[in-house]
């Protein structure tokens, strides 16, 4: 039987009751189709899957009794910020799903020089919540129980998590870097910072700033990568590296 697995913000503890919110509701029973009978698993970010009877159904209520809570073992134990410039809509959309499912643990969404016309900021800076859908539904889908952060699209030169501190990398992808994936000789990171630039890359001032702040420049390989398309090469490479990925 098909298990339906749904995000909520909600408390959840085995043998409590509680009713879904109307947006989750509605995605369940119009957009799934789950009836009284389904299969029905919550989860809210705390780590835990937590599998629910459902208790009340109709068509603008939907009740379950929480069952159990299951701890899952699905996070890496690389913890990966992805600090990416903002593209188009739909390779920006791509970009955060992929990432997520490949294990990322933070996402920044960054402006630069060459990511957006000025016109346009404003209605980026109200995809916030788009975005914020889209973890929850890469999480849902690809059985994480804990959801990455979103933080607050932000200008490249005002970001503190470029900082560094103890035992932190940062990586700058850049397709002009002599320097490769495989010719990185670090110890495995408690935190490693991805930067990506957006369509048309970073200038070679902002790429500057950035090596001033101990970050390295790398490539991903030969080939000139989309936005997006670099986003989940890099993700993949470091959880490949240093993560859970083909363990």
């Amino acid at each position: 039987m098909r298990v339906v697995r749904l995000h909520t913000q909600q408390p959840l503890a085995p043998g409590s009751e509680l009713e879904l919110e109307d947006e989750i509701r509605h995605y369940a029973v119009n957009v799934l189709r789950i009836n009284k009978r389904s299969s029905l698993t919550l989860f809210n970010g705390d780590g835990c899957d937590y599998p629910c009877e459902i208790i009340d159904f109709h068509k603008s209520i939907l009740r379950v009794k929480v069952l159990a809570a299951i701890p899952l073992k699905t996070e890496s134990p690389l913890t990966t910020h992805l600090l990416l410039g903002v593209s188009k809509s739909s390779h920006m959309d791509y970009a955060i799903q992929k990432s997520v499912e490949a294990g990322v643990s933070l996402i920044q969404p960054i402006l630069s020089e060459r990511s957006v016309n000025k016109a346009t900021i404003k209605s980026i800076e109200n995809k916030h919540q788009h975005w914020q859908r889209i973890i929850q539904s890469a999480c849902e889908q690809c059985g994480r129980a804990k959801v990455p952060e979103l933080l607050k699209i932000s200008d490249l030169y005002e970001i503190e998590i470029l900082n560094e501190n103890n035992n932190e990398h940062g990586l700058i992808f850049d397709s002009t870097a002599n320097q490769t994936m495989s010719d990185l000789n670090i110890d495995k990171p408690n935190i490693l910072k991805l930067l990506i630039g957006p369509e048309g890359g970073f200038s070679d001032t902002e790429i500057k700033s950035v090596l001033e702040k101990r970050f390295r420049a790398v490539r991903c390989g030969p080939r000139i990568m989309r936005t997006e398309t670099a986003a989940v090469a890099a993700v993949l490479n470091v959880q490949s590296k240093w993560g859970d990925l083909g363990s």
